[in-house]
């Protein structure tokens, strides 16, 4: 196993812990702002954000709300490719194996990677002024972060249901994908955010980020540790 390679699995696995720490947070800095205070008119919204917002205290007051958004934006934007390196070095590691690498899946999946985090790092710079309204973000919000949540969490379903059918490990990494979209489902619209829907996708390459990782003490190099048959999706 490559330093390259378990750098990548060890930035999958701090991708997937930020989520869990960010996401929260950047879902109640978002309620905070103008255009996101009516998402706590929503009752599953405001019955966990009101008392979290209470618990959280500083962590959302430290500058104007505006100002608090956009830097929980930043810290999470990233994150965001680590979920693409991981993906990439599973996919080419595997396919080397097998002869049948269900392409549509992972091409769809990482597609929407690129997508998703080529979107919040622009967006991410464009909020280096502190504007959460700026005129630049909603087209790279459109145009490249939010077909690239859909494309994401789609692809990672239909690739999920692939790895589990092939008996890849980590399972964690194959459940959550296949559990994706319909998580993002709940976690953007009970929820209240984009941000907390795609945690379990962090989660899913972080799982596999661990194990890359770990790996990396007993593996020879170039050695896939990803245990796969084959993806037929």
């Amino acid at each position: 196993m490559s330093n390259r390679a378990r750098l990548i699995g060890l930035y999958a696995v701090a991708a997937a812990v930020a989520s869990v720490l960010l996401a929260p947070l950047l879902g109640l800095a978002y309620f905070a702002t103008e255009h996101g205070k009516e998402e706590l008119e929503t009752g599953s919204i405001s019955a966990w954000a009101e008392p979290a917002r209470d618990a959280a205290g500083s962590l959302l007051t430290f500058a104007g709300p505006d100002r608090v958004y956009s830097t929980y934006l930043q810290a999470f934007a990233l994150f965001f490719p680590a979920v693409l390196l991981t993906a990439l070095l599973v996919r080419s590691r595997w396919a080397s194996q097998s002869r049948r690498p269900g392409r549509w899946a992972w091409r769809g999946a990482l597609t929407g990677y690129t997508l998703m985090a080529t979107g919040a790092i622009a967006i991410g710079l464009v909020l280096v002024g502190g504007n959460p309204s700026s005129s630049i973000v909603d087209p790279l919000f459109m145009g490249l972060l939010f077909p690239g949540i859909l494309l994401s969490t789609m692809g990672s379903s239909a690739l999920g249901v692939g790895l589990l059918r092939s008996g890849y490990r980590p399972r964690l990494t194959a459940w959550l994908l296949a559990l994706a979209f319909p998580l993002w489902i709940v976690g953007d619209f009970i929820v209240g955010h984009n941000g907390i829907g795609l945690v379990p996708l962090m989660l899913a390459w972080g799982a596999t980020g661990l194990r890359l990782w770990r790996a990396g003490e007993r593996a020879p190099a170039g050695k896939l540790v990803t245990t796969t048959r084959d993806v037929r999706a």
